[in-house]
């Protein structure tokens, strides 16, 4: 039977059919689809799995690896940077090894659409020295998935799985295996030299894991020997993850040598090919991961040749241009449609007015979300990294107060992101005394990728759970000043700001305002009362439609004017309107 799928609802497929019964993830586009699609098969068919959200991802990868040691197939998800997150677990478990199959799916963004950056997770899986698999497909990710869990239990070491957007968010038809009715049996066979390994056992650990990858690429250089058999021109193309399936439908199908493992490749192979063929052209996205392993690169066309740029995401034009011998320049991305801004009615929008307002001097360290749209209102000027927007504002704290000077710094961050990595920086701010006001942004969910609950509710993906409330974490951190307040009550939203920034300032300590307001898309509430303009007092100065930045209000000539069927009936625009002309219907 088949079923068209997703990339990402296959990848978990493949995961069930492969025997997991424990995955774990934090949601981030384009990753978030695989866990509740994981969760979902095993319904339909009568299965047991343990599949929930953590608090982030190397608690994820933390909770999946834990039941690997038990014997137990187990996955975890995230996208790219998720895994810096989980990179230091990661890496040790690479030395510790594995009992159950273990794989990590890390999905990247080439582009960037919707990342800090459009890093190559491939490039971790080197780091980490685990092999590494990348689908050119839905159909491919299944069966790659499945291999990998193989792959893992077999040499008992971590497997990444790694697809890109446009394998993740692609939809093909995909053939639906058997899902196996295991039962679940589970021990720990006490090892500290292993599982608990100091020093002069992870040298002995190092060596084995450099002994089990020579043994994989061995393994791998058998299948990529049997798939050259039916290349016989002067020129091979090696193609590895979406750039395959790019490559055949260009054209270059009969050339084309799918590299499914590109990490790690056999030494031995890479020369067998440097001495078979004239030219070896290698297309890959976004890093030279296959590229770099060849020993010499003196018949190798690619990215370090210069022959496809080092950025970007490729397309099939790049690549066509580049198999018929071009050297293909990166594409311009200068324009492009409207920039994105936040929802009508959203509860942000309020706070960041009043930020730009109150402390227009101010210095706003943002984060990672939908909040990060304050670019727009001029309340965001950085934004790193989860959580680093705490971090950042002792950094900009302490460097005004070694200055002499005496500027507001409002910090915003997001409730699930306060719950992934703002609480040690809170700690952190809180013991050395650093003056900023931070402004915890609470919706209730996880907005930005798909609505995802945050340890806030009493559930876990349908499982019974404890809320943890920001409140007691905050006062739990040590906070003295702690002010709640709903979004749109825009005065006493400025009252809090104020108030939080004289606490700060005159007790040299952090001070925190968090800000209620649930979220439109996930949790819409009644509408509030519409509003018009008075078109003869408006007198066209553009704050609602412009710094206010509410997309239901537009300028027409020289007057506002309301969209009926935008407007959520907020009412924050009654208190922006600085001539009265805005009235509520």
């Amino acid at each position: 039977m088949k079923r068209f799928l997703l990339g990402n609802e296959a990848i978990a497929r493949g995961a069930l059919e492969a025997g997991c019964r424990l995955a774990s993830s934090y949601p981030g586009t384009p990753a978030s689809e695989i866990l509740p699609a994981f969760s979902r098969w095993a319904g339909e068919e009568g299965v047991e799995v343990d599949a929930r959200w953590a608090i982030n991802e190397k608690v994820a990868l933390e909770i999946a690896l834990a039941a690997s040691y038990m014997g137990l197939r187990s996955m975890v998800s995230m996208k790219q940077v998720g895994l810096n997150v989980a990179s230091d677990p990661l890496m040790s478990a690479a030395y510790t090894g594995v009992r159950g199959g273990f794989v990590v799916v890390s999905v990247d963004d080439p582009g960037p659409y919707s990342s800090q950056t459009e890093q190559d997770s491939r490039y971790v899986a080197t780091l980490a020295r685990i092999p590494v698999f990348d689908p050119s497909s839905p159909a491919n990710a299944r069966l790659l998935v499945r291999r990998a869990f193989d792959l893992s239990e077999e040499y008992e070491i971590p497997v990444m799985v790694r697809p890109v957007l446009r394998v993740a968010h692609s939809r093909q038809d995909v053939e639906m295996g058997e899902v196996p009715g295991l039962d679940v049996k589970v021990d720990f066979p006490r090892n500290p030299s292993r599982w608990a390994a100091t020093p002069v056992h992870r040298y002995r650990l190092h060596r084995d894991l450099n002994a089990k990858l020579r043994a994989i690429a061995g393994d791998e250089a058998g299948r990529l020997e049997a798939r050259l058999e039916g290349i016989k021109g002067p020129r091979v193309i090696l193609a590895s993850g979406a750039m395959a399936a790019c490559v055949r439908d260009v054209g270059g199908g009969e050339e084309l040598l799918e590299v499914e493992m590109p990490y790690p490749l056999d030494q031995g192979f890479l020369r067998r090919l440097l001495g078979r063929y004239r030219e070896i052209l290698v297309v890959e996205e976004t890093y030279p991961v296959v590229e770099a392993q060849f020993p010499s690169r003196d018949r190798v066309k690619g990215r370090l040749s210069g022959h496809l740029p080092l950025e970007g995401e490729t397309t099939p034009d790049m690549v066509e241009a580049f198999l018929e011998g071009e050297k293909v320049e990166a594409p311009s991305r200068e324009g492009g449609g409207a920039k994105p801004r936040l929802c009508p009615g959203c509860g942000h929008r309020p706070v960041f007015y009043a930020m730009v307002r109150t402390f227009p001097q101010g210095i706003y360290p943002g984060d990672i979300g939908c909040y990060t749209l304050g670019v727009n209102l001029g309340a965001v000027d950085t934004c790193l990294c989860m959580g680093a927007s705490v971090g950042q504002s002792i950094g900009f704290a302490r460097a005004l107060a070694l200055a002499g000077e005496e500027r507001p710094v409002v910090a915003t961050i997001g409730d699930s992101t306060f719950y992934h990595a703002g609480i040690p920086p809170l700690v952190e701010a809180v013991h050395s005394r650093a003056p900023f006001v931070l402004v915890i942004l609470d919706n209730s969910t996880t907005a930005m990728t798909g609505g995802q609950p945050t340890p806030s509710l009493p559930r876990s993906d349908g499982r019974e759970g404890v809320s943890v409330p920001i409140t007691r974490i905050v006062r739990g951190c040590g906070v003295r000043f702690l002010e709640e307040v709903e979004a749109y009550d825009y005065p006493r939203v400025v009252g809090a700001l104020e108030r939080a920034w004289r606490h700060a300032r005159d007790h040299r300590e952090v001070a925190v305002v968090l800000v209620r307001s649930p979220c439109v898309i996930y949790s819409p509430a009644e509408r509030g009362r519409p509003v018009r303009v008075v078109e003869e007092m408006c007198v066209g100065c553009g704050v609602c439609a412009q710094e206010l930045e509410c997309p239901a209000i537009s300028m027409e000539g020289d007057k506002a004017r309301v969209e009926p069927s935008y407007c959520f009936g907020c009412g924050v625009c009654l208190y922006v309107c600085p001539v009265g002309a805005i009235v509520t219907e």
